[in-house]
């Protein structure tokens, strides 16, 4: 069964094309993080205009993650080191945006717990980089989804599908409506809550042997 991914909708027609330039994997991955950088650059400014250039850029990000993926599969260019550049230059992406968005909320006099919810924000994506980091050494999960493991079969439940699809990037939609509908602020408070529900999620549903009771 394919599972549907909404950024996958972008990114493959923009695959088709890229493979027909001498752009390698790595190059797609290094663009990706130049444009979550300049994201978290224009949000910094605290602009309803600026934060839009921003959105478009960290929209574009995403997708351009994506690419990378797919032109290592359709050129038989995957390697070690850019799965895992590809995986610290996601966390680097991320953690411009909340830092960018952070900055621009006390730039433009936002009231609240800004800094609150920007720690939820980084320290969440440092947790989900960790176990990541352990999916991928497991060779099992989002980091390394081609990977045959007989856990894979077993994850035909919407709820686990939308779970992955999130994980994925297809969340970076957010951005992209909280910022168009001018409350970007929102990102924080989002992102605080869900960086830290999508951790621990994860921790529970991709490494139960941490809970023997999840195993019956």
């Amino acid at each position: 069964m394919t599972e549907f991914r909404l950024n996958r909708l972008f990114s493959k027609p923009l695959s088709e094309v890229l493979l027909r330039t001498p752009l390698t994997p790595n190059h797609i991955t290094t663009v990706s993080l130049a444009l979550g950088l300049g994201a978290g650059y224009f949000f910094s400014r605290g602009s309803y205009a600026e934060g839009l250039w921003a959105a478009l850029l960290y929209q574009l990000a995403v997708i351009l993650d994506n690419c990378d993926g797919e032109i290592a599969r359709a050129k038989g260019l995957g390697s070690t080191f850019g799965a895992w550049y590809d995986i610290f230059a996601d966390f680097v992406t991320d953690f411009s945006l909340f830092a960018g968005l952070a900055v621009g909320a006390l730039r433009s006099g936002a009231e609240g717990p800004i800094l609150l919810f920007a720690a939820l924000c980084l320290t969440g994506g440092l947790m989900h980089l960790s176990l990541v980091i352990l999916e991928k050494l497991r060779g099992f999960g989002p980091a390394a989804y081609a990977s045959p493991h007989p856990e894979h079969s077993t994850r035909k439940n919407p709820f686990l599908t939308l779970f992955d699809s999130l994980r994925e990037g297809d969340s970076s939609w957010f951005v992209v409506l909280f910022t168009a509908s001018g409350h970007a602020i929102w990102l924080l408070w989002f992102g605080g809550v869900y960086m830290q529900v999508l951790w621990l999620a994860a921790l529970v549903m991709n490494f139960r042997w941490l809970f023997p009771w999840k195993k019956a």
